[in-house]
């Protein structure tokens, strides 16, 4: 007669035990890979807010018909200790085509158009954010990046239309109304960085409509005046990590587990009724 693997000798009490113990580690690594946090932001996502400064609930939100006070803050941009220069912080436009950025030959007045500040007398159309430690960092109105790629700063937005001006001084005005505009962030001091270069987009909505809305205790409904697709690459976006579905691989492990659980409990019934069958009946 072949010998059984030693473990089928074991008392059949044993096995059951053995199987449970086993049943329970793969649960335990189904639900650890299932739950497993999602990884950060790499240096190359990098995330802009905008909200009111009058009304934080209120996103990506601009006023037609006056000025606005922006509240902009960022997070995932490269942080460059001592480096030169940082980030440029403006509001404009950028070509819908693609390849808008400096890193990728794009041009002021031609590519990307922001509005312009008097900067003997900022009017806050403008901010410049340092790297920590920059030579430059003095200068910086709107603070420094931090150690792990975010910061903080306002921006000012005069209506829905600006006046900019390419690289030889030719002035072109931008209506915000027939193209979409939004907030840019590109690298300070000519220096190009594909890391910290994005576009977030936003609506414009009147303050008569505003003030409507507000007196009805609901955010007012903002529509975009886009007048063509954004580049993909270009506007910054959220991150989403935390809703995305399970990943494949979660998925196998969760798959293997199940089977491997259910091949374990036929075999465990396929002993016990062995055992049952070779156990001779008790006397009448």
């Amino acid at each position: 007669m072949a010998l059984l693997p030693s473990v089928f000798r074991l008392p059949l009490a044993t096995r059951l035990r053995a199987t449970l113990l086993t049943g329970a580690l793969l649960a335990t690594l189904v639900a650890t890979a299932s739950t497993a946090p999602a990884p950060a932001h790499a240096a190359d996502t990098a995330t802009v807010q905008v909200t009111l400064t009058a009304d934080a609930a209120v996103t990506n939100t601009v006023y037609t018909d006056e000025t606005t006070a922006l509240s902009v803050s960022g997070s995932g941009f490269q942080s460059i200790e001592k480096g030169f220069g940082g980030i440029y912080l403006l509001f404009g436009w950028v070509d819908p085509s693609g390849a808008w950025q400096p890193s990728k030959g794009g041009a002021t007045g031609a590519t990307y158009r922001y509005a312009m500040d008097d900067e003997s007398k900022p009017a806050g159309y403008q901010q410049f954010i340092a790297f920590p430690g920059s030579t430059t960092e003095a200068s910086a109105s709107g603070g420094d990046i931090t150690a792990d790629g975010s910061w903080a700063t306002t921006l000012t937005v005069a209506g829905s239309s600006f006046e900019a001006t390419d690289r030889d001084g030719n002035a072109t005005t931008v209506d915000c109304l027939a193209s979409q505009c939004g907030v840019i962030t590109i690298g300070a001091h000519g220096v190009a960085n594909a890391n910290n270069e994005t576009f977030t987009p936003v609506s414009f909505v009147s303050s008569a409509a505003m003030t409507a809305s507000a007196s009805e205790t609901s955010a007012p409904t903002a529509v975009p005046v886009a007048t063509g697709t954004q580049p993909a690459a270009a506007i910054a976006t959220a991150d989403t990590s935390a809703g995305a579905k399970p990943s494949s691989a979660t998925g196998w492990m969760l798959g293997s587990a199940l089977a491997l659980l259910a091949l374990l409990g036929i075999g465990t019934w396929a002993l016990v009724r062995r055992r049952r069958a070779a156990t001779p009946p008790a006397d009448s």
